[in-house]
């Protein structure tokens, strides 16, 4: 039996090179090889808190030239409970702004740039918030983050709803 997958085809998710200091950070790597407690294994589970980040913030930027690619598979194959991480890409871009049609077959390049660049914008955010963090793990940057997030996702269905 074969396994569904929600983008057709071979895809790719890219996001800035400049940011794998961020990105090494939340994986539990910090500068000159120091280790913390990861909050992410890899680099998937970053993208999509970074696209949240993006979006809590309205920061969307363009990933560039000098980038790093990771297939829609890995998406597909990383959990977030019972939810593979590329529900998450829908999810981000649905709420940033994509209509309902772009989750027709067809539409998916536009979803993932979508999610692309609410991600590098997030990326930005908590480069930002490391830089002026006095916590060299990045925690109290980052829970201040999903905080942002539940609350601007909250205020995103609220306006939904009262349509």
């Amino acid at each position: 039996m074969s396994r569904r997958t929600l983008f057709d085809g071979e895809r790719s998710v890219y996001w800035p090179t400049e940011f794998s200091d961020v990105v090494n950070v939340l994986k539990g790597i910090q500068p000159g090889n120091l280790r913390h407690p990861a909050f992410y294994k890899y680099n998937t589970g970053v993208l999509v808190l970074a696209a949240m980040v993006g979006f809590a913030h309205r920061r969307k930027r363009d990933v560039g030239n000098a980038r790093q690619e990771i297939n829609i598979s890995t998406f597909e194959a990383h959990k977030l409970g019972d939810a593979s991480l590329a529900s998450f890409i829908f999810l981000v871009a649905l709420l940033g702004g994509c209509e309902l049609e772009a989750l027709r077959s067809g539409s998916e390049d536009e979803v993932i740039r979508t999610f692309e660049r609410y991600a590098a914008g997030g990326l930005q955010v908590l480069q930002e918030a490391f830089a002026t963090s006095s916590d060299p793990t990045g925690l109290n940057a980052v829970l201040a983050e999903i905080e942002r997030y539940i609350d601007a996702s909250s205020q995103v269905a609220d306006r939904h709803a009262q349509r």
